[in-house]
């Protein structure tokens, strides 16, 4: 969050130089405000000033939109981990669950000896069946 707060500044300060320098307040090349010759990259006009100033909006909000995609890049990755974090923790749960030896023995007692989980007989279980149909 500081990077895009150094790189707003920076960019800031670009523009505001640029557009003290095109207006004539600072002169380009000793940088001495209040001189009485006119610089020679002033712009006097309206449509100059204008230009100018649309300029310094179209660089801020560059920067800001660099700033939000650099926001955004990694935001998205914390969001990522996360989810891989919950995702494997929520398979390890799951895992030791169904591998409990609770959960084994009972599986078993259903499959072996067709009993329902608290212990009932099916009702389709039939005890001389020879597997023939």
């Amino acid at each position: 969050m500081k990077a895009v707060g150094y790189i707003a500044c920076i960019v800031g300060g670009v523009v505001l130089g640029y557009l003290l320098l095109s207006l004539g307040v600072v002169d380009a090349i000793d940088g001495v405000p209040g001189t009485l010759q006119e610089p020679a990259i002033a712009m006097p006009t309206y449509l100059g000033f204008m230009s100018a100033m649309m300029t310094a909006v179209t660089a801020v909000l560059a920067a800001v939109a660099i700033g939000i995609g650099i926001v955004a890049a990694y935001t998205f990755r914390e969001i990522k981990d996360e989810a891989l974090k919950a995702a494997s923790k929520k398979v390890n749960e799951l895992v030791s669950e169904k591998l409990s030896d609770e959960a084994i023995k009972a599986r078993i007692d259903e499959i072996a000896f067709a009993q329902g989980p608290k212990g009932e007989l099916d009702e389709d279980f039939d005890p001389d069946d020879t597997g023939e149909r």
